[in-house]
């Protein structure tokens, strides 16, 4: 009975796999193409322009100081592969009046087209522990890196689906996929971003318009230099964890999910595990990609390391408590003993992001079992199929609109 199951499963997982392709989206063609992208005066918007400009991308440069944008100009405009591509750059806000981020928009299209990908990449960090941030913190974090990719989504949208193409990529940060400490004002912004593309991916898709979120780690920009200035022990110390990614690595995986229609962008192997372990119900373009997020789930379940005492919840190792009668602490390169006068810090081999508590030794009785983990991953498969229903209820609701439509001109 049980090879039975199991080779019901095989042939399953293996019909899946070949019906996979044929509900990917077709990847986007960038030669020609236009593509808009805000922020994109420096850090990984203008990375992501000069990404998109090397594929022989047409580039609409959206930002709000001048200087910094003719300057970004100069720079993409290296990067052309044809006399025909242009750079074209805009001067403002897009988190303060729509109106003006449409008109923006339309004059972006008069001169190079209909946008055939939106990166809304504008944002801003503010760190402080929740008490100590004034109101109005919460509330420029929400228009900026909310509203400011609301407006710009909300002006393409019509003409994405009335030619039945399009891509709108939200970056976000691996902070709006995770609370962390510090970050009450700007994780609360990041994840809000996931829930519009969430419920706009569901809206588009039947129209061959594909959204994607970035989650890109801490990156070597301005921004981050910034936001580094203000940031509490707590935050600057977790951040410290694990080295900073370079602005031209995250923006190449970004354009390259974006290009193929992936929902979730997310760099290297930390970001990985990360998007998989908080995917939740999030869209998947195949279900190898889902497949995928299931079996890495079931896959920690079964690892020896998650278990382990000693170690956090991903299995990641962290010191015992020194004991008055360990004798002196070792202070090598890789020591965990902090120096004298030093606050205390745990350090994580990989993901920054993930709950980095720690579990002392004998004390593991908090993990997750074997069963709990597996059941994520069979509960993910599920998600699958309860999408796979609702795209059926909107594509249902889509022709039975157009069919009303036809029947009104012609009575």
């Amino acid at each position: 009975m049980l090879l039975l199951a199991a080779a019901f499963l095989v042939a399953f997982v293996l019909l899946l796999y070949m019906v996979s392709p044929l509900i990917s989206p077709k990847p986007l063609a960038l030669p020609g193409a236009h593509v808009v992208v805000t922020g994109g005066s420096s850090g990984i918007g203008k990375c992501i322009a000069i990404e998109c400009y090397k594929q022989g991308a047409f580039i609409t440069l959206v930002a709000r100081n001048e200087d910094k944008l003719l300057q970004a100009k100069k720079e993409i405009e290296k990067h052309s592969i044809n006399d025909k591509q242009v750079v074209l750059c805009i001067s403002v806000d897009v988190s303060q009046d729509y109106s003006q981020v449409e008109n923006v928009i339309k004059q972006a299209q008069e001169k190079l087209g209909p946008v055939d990908m939106l990166v809304n990449c504008a944002g801003m960090s503010l760190s402080g522990k929740f008490e100590d941030l004034e109101v109005s913190t919460f509330e420029r974090l929400m228009s900026v890196n909310y509203l400011g990719s609301v407006y710009p989504s909300r002006a393409v949208i019509t003409t994405m689906k009335e030619r039945r193409v399009g891509r709108i990529v939200f970056v976000s940060s691996q902070a709006g996929q995770l609370g962390l400490f510090g970050f009450t004002a700007y994780s609360s912004s990041k994840f809000a971003i996931r829930g519009l593309a969430e419920a706009l991916q569901m809206e588009v898709k039947p129209y061959n318009v594909y959204v994607t979120v970035a989650y890109p780690p801490d990156t070597d920009t301005p921004g981050f230099a910034e936001e580094n200035k203000t940031k509490p022990l707590e935050t600057r110390l977790i951040s410290e964890t694990v080295s900073v990614c370079k602005p031209e690595q995250v923006a190449k995986q970004i354009v390259k999910d974006a290009i193929q229609g992936n929902f979730n962008s997310s760099i290297g192997s930390d970001g990985y595990m990360l998007s998989s372990l908080t995917c939740g119900m999030a869209p998947v373009t195949s279900i190898t990609e889902g497949l995928q997020q299931s079996r890495f789930r079931t896959s920690l379940g079964k690892s020896e390391g998650l278990m382990a005492p000693g170690s956090n919840q991903l299995g990641q190792v962290v010191a015992p408590p020194v004991t008055q009668d360990a004798g002196p602490p070792s202070r090598g390169p890789h020591s965990t003993h902090p120096r004298p006068g030093a606050p205390e810090r745990h350090h994580c081999s990989t993901l920054v992001f993930l709950n980095c508590r720690p579990t002392w030794h004998g004390n593991p009785q908090w993990l997750p079992s074997t069963t709990e983990v597996v059941t994520m991953g069979l509960f993910r498969t599920i998600a699958l199929f309860y999408l796979g229903s609702f795209d059926s209820i909107v594509r249902r609701c889509m022709m039975q609109r157009a069919k009303s439509e036809v029947a009104d001109k012609t009575a």
